[in-house]
This record gives C-alpha cells, sequence and structure tokens, in this order.
C-alpha cells in the first residue's frame, strides 16, 4: 500500500472516531438522566406550588384527573393539558449533581426557597419533591434541588412545569365527550320560558307553543351550548357575604338533555347563570351537581336570555313542508272544486306521474311539471307567524305529502306530510301545518306560484 494511501485511510479513520466520539457525548449530554424515574403510569397525583401562590393540585380519578387551587373546589382536568404535562414531568432529565451542598448552603443556588416546586405522589414509595433555583453561571443550564441533592438541568425545564390551575382544567362547560343534544329547556324568572326537542333528528319547539323548528338554528343553537367554554373561574367571596354569584335565585336557567359517549348514554345536565362578573367578563355560572363557579361567556348567556324573550323566534321554521321531493311517492290536493292526486310509478321510460281526478281513471301527466310543482311547495317560505288557529271564513285547501323510505332493505311509505289552508276572498292564505300551535303567513306570490303549478301539473302528457 503507497505511503499516501495509509496516511489518507488512517486520516478518515481518526475522523470517523472524533465523530463517534463526539455524537456519543453529545446524546449522553442530552438524554441526561431522569429526575423522578417514574412511569406516567405510576403517578397518582402532582402539587404544583410558587411562591405566595396557592397550591394547584392535579389528582387521578378514575380513568381521568382532577385539578385544584388549594381550599377550593375540584374540577376535572383536560386531558389533552394532562397527557402533555406528565410527559414533561416523567421526561425532566438532569446532566450533572453538584457535591457538598448542604442545607445552609441553598440559597447560593436560589433554592430557599424554590421559585417552582414540582412535588410527585408515586403509586408506591414517598412523594417525591423537585424544585428550580437560579441560572447557572454558565448559559442555558438551571439549578433543581431533588430531596437533598443539587442537581443542573435545562435552564427552560420550569417553562414546560409551571402550570396553573387554569392552565390544567377543562374549560368546557358540559365536559362530555361525543355529545348531542336532545331536548333544551330555558327558565327565567322560576318559569319554564322555551323549550326544543329533536325526535328521530326532526326539531320541533315545545313551548311555549309547539311549532317546526329549523333543523339547521336548532342544532347550532344546542351546539352553541355544547361548545360553550368558561372564561374564567369566579374568585374566592369575602368570607360571610351572602350569595357573592348571584346563584341563589338564577337570573336564568338552562336544562339540557343530551346523548354523550359512543354509547349514546342518556345524560342531563342544568347550568344556572347568575350575576354579573366584570373579570374576566362575562356572568357567573354553576352546574347544578358542580360547586365549581364559573364564568360564563356574555354571549351565551345573551343567546339564551334572546331565546327566551323572543319565544325562539330565530328558531322557527318558516318553510311550508320538511319532505325531500326525490322520495316523493304521492300527493294529494284537497280543494274546493274537488280532490286531486297524483302518484309516481315505474312506466315505460322510466319514472312517470298519474293523476286521478274527480273520480275520472287515471291519466299519465307531465313529469317535470308535476315535479315543478313539488319544488314549488318545498321551497315555499312564509312571511310570518299567524293565529292559533286558521280562519274560519276562507276557502279550505288540504295539501299532503306521501314519501318513500326505505329502512335495512326494506321499502315502506311515510304518514302523509299534511298542510290545511284557508284562503280569503281578498287572497290572504294562513296555513297550518300537522302538531303546529301557530299558523303560518303565506305570501300572495308564492300562493299565486303553487297555484299556476298545480294547473300546470293537471294537464295530461297527450294534451297540448
Amino acid at each position: 500500500m503507497r505511503r499516501t494511501t495509509l496516511l489518507a485511510l488512517l486520516a478518515a479513520l481518526a475522523v470517523a472516531g472524533w465523530i463517534a466520539l463526539f455524537e456519543r457525548e453529545e446524546s449522553a449530554e442530552v438524554e441526561g438522566h431522569p429526575v423522578f424515574g417514574v412511569d406516567e403510569a405510576a403517578i397518582q397525583a402532582i402539587e404544583i406550588e410558587r411562591p405566595g401562590e396557592p397550591a394547584v393540585r392535579l389528582a387521578r380519578e378514575g380513568e381521568g384527573f382532577t385539578v385544584a387551587e388549594a381550599g377550593g373546589p375540584e374540577s376535572a382536568a383536560d386531558s389533552g393539558e394532562v397527557d402533555l404535562f406528565l410527559q414533561n414531568v416523567v421526561s425532566l432529565r438532569f446532566e450533572r449533581e453538584v457535591e457538598g451542598v448542604d442545607r445552609a448552603g441553598l440559597a447560593e443556588f436560589g433554592l430557599a426557597p424554590p421559585g417552582l416546586t414540582i412535588r410527585l405522589f408515586p403509586t408506591d414509595g414517598e412523594p417525591l419533591t423537585s424544585g428550580f433555583g437560579d441560572e447557572t453561571p454558565a448559559a442555558g443550564n438551571r439549578y433543581l434541588q431533588l430531596g437533598e441533592r443539587v442537581l443542573v438541568t435545562s435552564a427552560f425545564a420550569p417553562d414546560n412545569l409551571d402550570r396553573s390551575a387554569w392552565d390544567l382544567r377543562d374549560k368546557r362547560v358540559f365536559r362530555l365527550e361525543m355529545a348531542a343534544a336532545r331536548r333544551l329547556q330555558v327558565t327565567a324568572g322560576g318559569d319554564t320560558a322555551v323549550e326544543v326537542a329533536r325526535d328521530e333528528g326532526v326539531w320541533n319547539i315545545l313551548r311555549p307553543y309547539r311549532f317546526a323548528a329549523d333543523p339547521y338554528e336548532a342544532s347550532r343553537f344546542a351546539s352553541r351550548l355544547l361548545d360553550a367554554e368558561m372564561a374564567g373561574v369566579a374568585p374566592a367571596p369575602d368570607e360571610g357575604e351572602e350569595d357573592p354569584f348571584g346563584l341563589a335565585s338564577p337570573r336564568l336557567t338552562a336544562e339540557l338533555d343530551l346523548v354523550a359517549g359512543p354509547r349514546e348514554e342518556a345524560v342531563s345536565r342544568t347550568v344556572h347563570f347568575g350575576g354579573e362578573s366584570r373579570t374576566p367578563p362575562g356572568v357567573f355560572a354553576r352546574l347544578e351537581t358542580d360547586p365549581l363557579v364559573f364564568v360564563a361567556r356574555k354571549p351565551l348567556f345573551d343567546a339564551l336570555r334572546e331565546a327566551a324573550e323572543t319565544e325562539l323566534a330565530s328558531l322557527r321554521s318558516l318553510d311550508l313542508f320538511r319532505f325531500a321531493a326525490f322520495r316523493t311517492i304521492a300527493l294529494r290536493f284537497t280543494t274546493p272544486d274537488g280532490e286531486t292526486a297524483f302518484h309516481r310509478r315505474e312506466g315505460e321510460e322510466g319514472r312517470e306521474w298519474t293523476m286521478e281526478r274527480g273520480g275520472a281513471a287515471p291519466v299519465v301527466v307531465d313529469t317535470v311539471a308535476v315535479e315543478d310543482l313539488l319544488y314549488e311547495l318545498n321551497s315555499t317560505e312564509a312571511v310570518d307567524v299567524g293565529e292559533a288557529s286558521l280562519p274560519g271564513d276562507g276557502a279550505v285547501w288540504t295539501i299532503a305529502v306521501t314519501e318513500e323510505i326505505e329502512e335495512g332493505g326494506d321499502t315502506s311509505e311515510t304518514a302523509p306530510e299534511t298542510v290545511r289552508l284557508s284562503v280569503s276572498a281578498d287572497g290572504e292564505v294562513r296555513a297550518l301545518r300537522a302538531d303546529d300551535g301557530r299558523t303560518l303567513v303565506v305570501g300572495t306570490e308564492a300562493w299565486d306560484e303553487i297555484t299556476g303549478s298545480l294547473a300546470a301539473a293537471r294537464v295530461p302528457s297527450n294534451e297540448p
């Protein structure tokens, strides 16, 4: 082997050895030594203490954790925040130990008292206490006390562990997983003001009178309550102060029935709203089963109060019908002139509609004309809500729509969706949907579109 080749090979080996040694030393320095030496599953509780502030206690309860400040009520902890916090606790490491430090010398390291103390309660063994002190003269490191030992850790380690009760608290008002609302009742002044409920996917207003609810608006309203988060926690009241949060006689109460979790278990939650909070801004509130008084955001309270005061006006559905046109198989009109019935069937050239009128044999009518009529019925929206019943002096109409549905491979017909109408001599139209407690005011233009489409649909397809 040539001398130059041998020297190049030795140089390459030396460089490779130096890199490997450097990487091993750097890896060991980064990895460090565990401070507590416990697994997450072995942690039963952790206390966080800062000088001059209430201690925070995080404790395992069932499959989750609760959090509380010293002397305050416990509440559920946020699972995501807790998981991250526990990971930071078990991954806390130190680089080296400072030898020969006695208790009298702790002040030199900023450990008498520490700026932040973490006390860990494992399943087995005595509690483990660590406190963070000053930064070391070498940048990037900080002193850490563990029992009688003084260690050196990362200067940024406390940033991952300095958590308040608010940081760790589950801030959702209802704290339920996979929740869906079924009923909402709002009480003001001790009387039930409004109530809305969902049955088999259909929303209806039940109080102050029964009325069809807009599915989108009702779902959005319920979701707004379900997704509500606390703006803060009420401060400790002055000793001896009576009803400091105005919850002895709540201004407003919202009661919610829902299903939650993968098994859709039935649960009920009631939240009471009291006086105004200035810091943070909002309204004091409390769940009926929870001693924690929190601050609800003002827009949520205002939305519930407006719903009670306006009788859920923003949730009312003004649609004349709810049916799906593509599933409609029958349409029946009863008018002062008699009865007209349309039926869908499969003809030689595909789907077609027939009409029966005045006892005559069925005739085929124009499919497009019937579907235009269905569109007009399905898209008609009232302009207002009227009286509790139809006027007694108008011409009476009845419109009934039947749909076809499939369940488990079987096809069946729904009960007809029926709307009764009264048409006055001067053209005013009032409609009353089945089960509604108030009529609908139908605009003249919309009614003309319906009657015009009906006249077109009545023409047999073989006539010009």
